[in-house]
Formats: structure tokens, C-alpha cells, sequence
């Protein structure tokens, strides 16, 4: 009987052992690909800085080392909801065909020169003239826009860059305070390719050479943002290049635009920096935000796609704030990206996991305690057959035959 009871002791031990070491699946991710490129730039004409090489540009430029630069990773539950935010208005956006625009690829970026008839007149204290667009990019395995949110970079990114009408040009505004308001925008790969957006990437072969430019027609630039403008985050921050003018007033647009595989694979492919190094990955990683705020034009809403409802909770300037929704997508702002859905099916596999361990953690408990409770009545009752057997002796004297 002891024996067999070791070895149901050893038995369970064992089990409960194997519960608490068995590995759970890990949620880090391997980030070193974005942060250590794979391919060197060669330095042509814009040597002084380059993408491989951001932790020494505040040797040469020293607002690149300032306290409110750019980009930065926007914590949607940390943003500050502020329906004081005026909306977006834009103005002469849709060109024509007969304005020409050039279109040059500078060896940092794809960059389009816009009219002066471009502008934001409403969402400002003053209207800003938009002067040129450019796009941050990566690669097939590395995404490559620069503001991510909740730590997630999407595929590329737009900037729509525009300077202050007190200024004359956008030269003297770029080292203002007030100089400079840029728009911003996701752009990831949907299901099919976008019109709006080949108006652009059919020329690429034109300007495949870094310092190559070339001319093509007017379009509706307006079509190259979201189709929601209301919802959007808004902070002050500086140029995400050298040389790092801390005058930027952001804004980064909820709704993402969706291009095809195909279109984004050429921006990767086409464009060459130097003479044979293939221009891509050129964005710059997120910057600290030392206090700075987050703010939202809109409210978190709860939604069919499992969208967080908003609340109040103390952001890291330490005030209380209603969180902003997660980004959404295309014309439902609520949708969750690939990416998201993943996040959000490895945190169910964890969760799974603990309980698994907690169910086997109270079935060891309760057959060790089964196990207790069984050995005790047993001594228990060995003890009283014991009694048993002592009072049942009957004492017979010895006789003289039996000396």
C-alpha cells in the first residue's frame, strides 16, 4: 500500500511539473530587420546623410537630437480626444491636365512639386500652400512608413507638405515655428490596383535615375489621400530628414489608402540611389515623444470589427484622456488590418494557454488533496484494525503441564 502510494505521489509531481515548463508562445517580434539595413547607399550628391546612417545625423545637423521630432508611434490609447480640432478643408487640389508637374526622384524620395493654387484654407489658425508630396517607402519583407501606431509600421506612407501663407516661401517657413504643416497618410496593398495612384508610379521608369526628373500631366492630387479627412491625430513635430526643423504641425489621417502589390512593388524596385544601390527602406525610425501630446479629432467607438471602446486613462503627460480608436482602413475606419487580426489571434493562443495551465494547476491540487485524504482514513483505519486485534486476544494462563 506505502508503495503504491509513492509512486501516485511521483506520478502527479511529474505532471505538474510538465504544466508549469511547458513554453508558451512569445509575443516579441523580431525587429532587427527594420532597424539594421540590408543594403548600404553609395553617398552621390546627397552623401551628407543618409538612411543607413540616422544616429549621426545630429553631428552635422543638431535639431535632428531636439525634443519634438519626427516621426513618432502613435499610441492610440494614449491620444486625447479634442472635437475642438477643426476638420480639414482643402482647396484647388483637382488640377488639370494642362498644368505640368515634375516629378523627380532626388535619391532620399519620389517627390512631386505642387502649384501654389494648392491649399489647406480651413483647419489652421492661418491657410498653408501645399509646395510637394513625397512618399516613405521599404521593402517586400520590411514596411516602410514612418509614423507607426501601437508599434505597427504599414507598408508606405504619403506626405503632403505645405508652409504657412505669412511666409513667401517655403524656404524662409521651414524654420519657423509656424512655418510648416504636413498631411499624412497610410498606404497599404488592397485587393486591386489604384488610378489615382498610377497617375504617378506610370512614370517611375522616367526618373529611375537618382537626380532624374521629368513632367507629366495635372490630376486630382485630392484622390491620393483618404477618403475621410474628418478623423485624423494631430501633434506638433519637426522634418523627418536633416535638417530636422522642429516646425511641422502633423497630421496623420485615420483612414489608410490602399494601392496594389504591384504598385507598391515598383516604388520598391524602380528608383535608384547612386549609381546601381536600389533606393528603398527610406524612412526614419519613430523618435520619443518627451512629453509631448497626442491629439484626436475623433472618439473611440465600439464596432462589429473589435475596435477598443474609448475611456479615460493617464497618458504619459500624465493627463486624462479618451483613448483614439485603432486605425482603420479604405471607407470603414473601424476595419482592422492583417497584421492586427494576427496580433490579436496569438493573444487568444496565450490566453488559451494560461488557462490550460491554470485547469491542470487546480486538478493537481485537487487530487493531492484526494490523494492526502485518502492516505489519512487509511492509517486511520489500519490503527483501528490494529486496536482490533489487541482487544480480541484472549490471555489464557499457562498451565503447569504447558511450564
Amino acid at each position: 500500500m506505502k508503495m503504491r502510494g509513492k509512486v501516485l505521489f511521483v506520478f502527479l509531481l511529474q505532471s505538474l511539473f510538465l504544466t508549469t515548463v511547458s513554453p508558451e508562445p512569445s509575443s516579441e517580434e523580431d525587429s532587427s530587420s527594420e532597424i539594421h539595413h540590408e543594403e548600404q547607399r553609395k553617398s552621390g550628391s546627397h552623401g551628407h546623410w543618409k538612411y543607413d546612417d540616422q544616429d549621426t545625423w545630429s553631428l552635422d545637423f543638431k535639431n535632428c537630437s531636439g525634443k519634438s521630432q519626427s516621426p513618432i508611434n502613435i499610441d492610440t490609447r494614449a491620444a486625447i480626444f479634442t472635437p475642438a480640432l477643426p476638420p480639414i478643408v482643402l482647396q484647388g487640389y483637382d488640377l488639370s491636365d494642362e498644368e505640368k508637374l515634375t516629378l523627380q526622384n532626388n535619391g532620399h524620395t519620389l517627390q512631386l512639386s505642387l502649384p501654389d493654387t494648392m491649399r489647406i484654407v480651413r483647419g489652421f489658425d492661418n491657410v498653408f500652400v501645399a509646395a510637394q508630396l513625397h512618399f516613405h517607402w521599404g521593402t517586400v519583407k520590411v514596411p516602410g512608413s514612418e509614423h507607426t501606431v501601437d508599434g505597427l509600421h504599414f507598408p508606405a506612407e504619403i506626405h503632403v507638405v505645405h508652409y504657412n501663407t505669412k511666409y513667401d516661401s517655403l524656404s524662409e517657413a521651414a524654420s519657423k515655428t509656424d512655418g510648416l504643416a504636413v498631411l499624412g497618410a497610410f498606404i497599404e496593398i488592397g485587393p486591386q490596383e489604384n488610378a489615382n495612384y498610377d497617375n504617378i508610379l506610370s512614370s517611375l521608369t522616367d526618373v529611375s535615375i537618382e537626380e532624374s526628373d521629368t513632367e507629366i500631366p495635372g490630376f486630382n492630387v485630392r484622390f491620393l489621400l483618404p477618403p475621410n479627412l474628418d478623423h485624423f491625430y494631430r501633434y506638433n513635430g519637426s522634418l523627418t530628414t536633416p535638417p530636422c526643423f522642429q516646425t511641422v504641425n502633423w497630421t496623420i489621417f485615420n483612414e489608410t489608402v490602399k494601392v496594389s502589390r504591384k504598385q507598391l512593388s515598383e516604388l520598391e524596385d524602380t528608383l535608384k540611389a547612386g549609381h546601381d544601390t536600389v533606393l528603398s527602406k527610406n524612412f526614419r525610425a519613430p523618435q520619443l515623444l518627451y512629453g509631448r501630446r497626442v491629439l484626436s479629432s475623433f472618439e473611440a467607438l465600439s464596432s462589429p470589427g473589435g475596435v477598443s471602446s474609448g475611456g479615460t486613462e493617464d497618458t504619459s503627460s500624465g493627463k486624462s484622456s479618451k483613448r483614439g480608436t485603432r486605425l482603420g482602413s479604405g471607407e470603414d475606419s473601424s476595419e482592422k488590418d492583417l497584421t492586427d487580426k494576427g496580433e490579436e489571434d496569438a493573444k487568444f493562443a496565450l490566453g488559451l494557454g494560461e488557462i490550460l495551465a491554470i485547469v491542470f494547476g487546480v486538478l493537481f491540487i485537487v487530487t493531492l488533496l484526494s490523494f492526502i485524504m485518502y492516505m489519512v482514513q487509511q492509517r486511520k483505519k489500519n490503527s483501528r484494525l490494529r486496536k482490533d486485534t489487541r482487544q480480541n486476544v484472549i490471555y489464557t494462563p499457562a498451565s503447569k503441564e504447558g511450564v
